[in-house]
């Protein structure tokens, strides 16, 4: 709709145009009018037209004055002058603001009806342009925001590419010179959770100087990883002096916010980006370690490591360990697992209530490692109860197993499986307006890992089996010659005919036309 004011010292003239606008002008309003420029200066401001219709010659401020004063807080009112003097110099003075539209008093109708509709397309253009342009940038944003989500996923499991980095950086303008994770805790349950976690993304977004890289939540806890040209990564005590003042402020203001402190875990920094999910298990590591002491909201994983050599030692093995049982190697997690038990047992000088709490805290890590795979696990209970050291040994031993073992299982049918199903689904859906986090989300696997498996196993990416599908689809149906090319192009799941021509043609080798004229009987 477009709205107009009338702006004129006549009211019989004002009158004359009001009538002939609503008689003439269909998606045209008259919101508003005035009998003077100051009138109309006031009004435009409260009433924001997207169109004036001036008067020049007016007492006291003239149409001339008035457009200037309104075009300097709103510029993006157009006007339409209405003078009944014929001279050079008015209409010279009105250019010179920017109005293209000048008509003569007394203004035949068909002209002021042609000047109006001809800023009706204006106006029109802009909107449209103006909703394509926040259509494309929310796409864009999504896209970034699933970009950003798939990143962290895949540093969270350690299957980034220096091809994955270089061209991820080049699009989201990052360049760093170390990285780190943190895990954030939402320790209690009275607090809505989705609020909370709408408020830490924001918080870090806002005050972070550092990029971020926001995971998926798993349960209650947020993995967060940030990338830095700030500081090096190789002085450690520098790198404290450096998170810990946003880090007090976060959890500062999470109290204010919610009266509650968050447990942080906050893993070491480092240089390559394939070590950063070494960080975020150090994090992990350190927010599990933050249970056993009450005072405490945020804990460095440097300060587990420097409580002494054993402990670095044990520290070290236990995340040897995590990588073997990740990979699903049965064999080598019982052997590094025996070497860590005999570490263990060596640091805690035999005392079962420690080696319990030690091997309690890796088996929750353990756990989580899985479930952030994407791979289903029960959660575990830790031990309470064990009277001997060998009961605690053989107890661990066998969850080990048993856990390695759901590793290797999924890794070899289950995600085949979940692939299956992915093509399945695509096959069923594909006159939809499938994503890959879509049908990802169907399978229960991360998109990262879905668009994994689709390279490994097919050889091909989920884009292009979802157009290969489609196009065979389109072949079929092009069987039929009551079906239209463009009604075939909708059935198949594109929106515009002439994009699925040219992907038809990029595969088939001939247009959807050209095809269908082969298939006709001679």
């Amino acid at each position: 709709m477009l709205r107009i004011m009338v702006v004129d010292d006549e009211r019989i003239e004002r009158e004359a145009l009001k009538m002939m606008i609503s008689r003439e002008m269909e998606g045209a309003e008259i919101v508003t009018e005035a009998g003077n420029g100051r009138q109309a200066i006031e009004m435009a401001k409260s009433e924001h037209p997207d169109l004036i219709l001036m008067d020049i010659k007016m007492p006291g401020i003239d149409g001339v004055e008035a457009v200037k004063e309104i075009k300097r807080e709103l510029p993006d009112i157009r006007f339409i002058m209405v003078s009944a003097f014929d001279t050079f110099e008015y209409a010279k003075k009105v250019m010179q603001q920017g109005v293209k539209e000048y008509l003569l008093k007394p203004s035949k109708k068909d002209e002021v009806i042609a000047a109006i509709r001809r800023v009706q397309m204006e106006v029109d253009q802009e909107r449209k342009e103006l909703e394509d342009k926040q259509k494309l940038e929310r796409k864009f944003n999504k896209a970034l925001d699933f970009m950003q989500s798939e990143w962290a996923v895949s540093l969270l499991v350690d299957h980034v590419q220096e091809l994955d980095l270089n061209e991820w950086g080049e699009l989201l303008d990052i360049n760093f010179k170390c990285g780190y994770a943190i895990v954030v805790e939402l320790n209690v349950q009275e607090v809505d959770r989705r609020a909370w976690l709408d408020w830490l993304k924001d918080y870090v977004n806002r005050h972070s100087s550092d990029s971020t890289l926001l995971s998926p939540n798993h349960e209650e806890k947020l993995p967060l990883f940030f990338l830095t040209d700030k500081i090096d990564g190789e002085d450690k005590n520098e790198f404290k002096g450096y998170i810990l003042p946003f880090i007090r402020n976060m959890v500062h203001h999470c109290e204010r916010n919610f009266h509650f402190k968050p447990h942080v875990g906050i893993g070491l920094p480092y240089r390559s980006v394939h070590q950063l999910s070494r960080s975020y298990y150090e994090a992990l590591h350190a927010l599990e370690s933050i249970q056993s002491d009450g005072n405490v909201t945020y804990k460095f994983s440097s300060d587990e490591i420097n409580a002494g050599n054993g402990a670095m030692a044990a520290f070290q093995k236990e995340k040897d360990l995590l990588e073997t049982i990740k990979n699903g190697d049965v064999t080598s997690a019982l052997q590094k697992f025996e070497f860590y038990l005999k570490e263990l047992s060596d640091d805690t000088m035999i005392d079962l209530n420690r080696s319990v709490s030690s091997l309690n805290e890796f088996f929750i890590i353990a756990t989580r490692m899985i479930n952030d795979l994407g791979i289903p696990i029960d959660r575990f209970i830790p031990y309470d109860r064990v009277s001997s050291y060998q009961e605690l040994e053989e107890k661990s031993t066998r969850l080990l197993r048993k856990i390695v073992e759901k590793v290797q299982t999924w890794r070899m049918v289950q995600a085949k499986g979940r692939l299956e199903n992915a093509k399945e689904y695509i096959e069923k859906h594909y006159s939809e307006s499938l994503t890959l986090e879509m049908v990802a989300s169907h399978v229960e696997l991360s998109p990262y890992y879905l668009s994994k498996l689709f390279k490994e196993k097919k050889g091909i990416t989920f884009i292009d089996f979802l157009t290969h599908v489609r196009i065979e689809k389109a072949k079929e149906y092009m069987l039929d010659p009551e079906i239209s090319v463009k009604e075939v192009c909708f059935k198949v799941g594109y929106k515009d005919p002439n994009y699925f021509s040219r992907v038809f043609k990029k595969i088939v080798g001939q247009s959807p036309k050209q095809y269908r004229i082969v298939l006709q009987p001679l």
